[in-house]
């Protein structure tokens, strides 16, 4: 975390907003917040108007200042999986970085031809074949600039700096990395639940190979889109057997959950500790976040952690 200043992560999901500060005192890191407030009234990005958004936004933030002020002045925020239009696909990586994000852009129109793909903020990671994909691929993530504008509006309004904006599974994998837990070399699997969404990303010796977000109709579907996750694709090639770690995360996820999805599909989750590699505040042992609900608190620790 070289040249790491004073950072809050804030995770907003449909029904909450939470947050994780992470502060710089004489060259050491410590843990300075956690904590989480609930909206006023669900909140509904694509149907809400800004000026509501803004203002559950602005509540709950105001909540959270008055039981404790954050000391930071760069902030950064991940968003829910409702938000993003993801796709995996091959690339020519003789291109040059802005002619790849105007091929990922077209693709973009003809997958998802109810967006104007010129309005999208568009990011991706490379990844060179390798023994499970015999060809250059990208995951490519791309999210509406209205929702920037409304976090951007949002620092203005609070004096605050906008620093980074993330999907809240690769928030959350960035804390697994920061972790006791993080995944030897090998295959890894990690899985996050939300809502009405699962997520299925795969690394390889710690470079994410392959991912999926899948939407939900009720929680039996989950071991099936496990299963068959692992079961392999003509384009992506593992099994079960490959894994040699996998973990799970989620927005309130209970241990009966994990323990039967590691009953059905025999697969051993690790719900990991965000938090196990940095030194707490000393008030922070009596947080009942800190202490019984940590894992949920992966994306806003992630991103809070992020320095580049």
């Amino acid at each position: 975390m070289t040249g790491y200043e004073n950072h809050a992560g804030f995770s907003i999901s449909d029904s909450k907003l939470q947050v994780v500060e992470i502060n710089n005192q004489q060259d050491h890191f410590y843990l300075e917040n956690i904590d989480e407030t609930y909206f006023n009234e669900p909140l509904n990005f694509e149907k809400d108007k800004e000026t509501k958004i803004s203002s559950l936004l602005q509540g709950a933030y105001n909540e959270l200042m008055i039981r404790k002020p954050i000391k930071s002045r760069s902030v950064s925020f991940t968003l829910p999986f409702e938000l993003f239009y993801t796709a995996q696909l091959p690339y020519d990586n003789t291109l040059l970085h802005q002619d790849l994000l105007e091929e990922f852009r077209w693709e973009f129109s003809v997958l998802y031809p109810f967006v104007q793909a010129k309005d999208l903020a568009i990011q991706y990671i490379d990844i060179d074949k390798n023994e499970f994909t015999p060809y250059n691929t990208a995951i490519i993530i791309a999210l509406q600039r209205k929702y920037l504008q409304v976090l951007n509006n949002f620092c203005r309004q609070n004096n605050l700096k906008l620093k980074f904006v993330d999907n809240i599974h690769f928030a959350a994998e960035r804390a697994l990395v920061m972790s006791n837990a993080a995944a030897p070399a090998g295959v890894s699997m990690s899985v996050y639940l939300c809502n009405k969404y699962l997520s299925i990303l795969f690394s390889y010796n710690g470079k994410p190979i392959q991912f999926n977000i899948l939407q939900l109709n009720d929680a039996s579907e989950i071991p099936g889109h496990i299963i068959r996750a692992l079961t392999g694709r003509e384009n992506f090639k593992i099994s079960k057997n490959a894994l040699t770690s996998a973990f799970i995360t989620g927005d309130s996820l209970s241990n009966s959950i994990v323990q039967t999805l590691c009953d059905t599909l025999d697969i051993d989750f690790i719900q990991f500790n965000p938090f196990d590699k940095i030194k707490p505040g000393q008030k922070l042992f009596e947080n009942k976040f800190y202490s019984e609900h940590f894992n949920s608190f992966a994306p806003a620790a992630g991103i809070a952690y992020r320095v580049g």
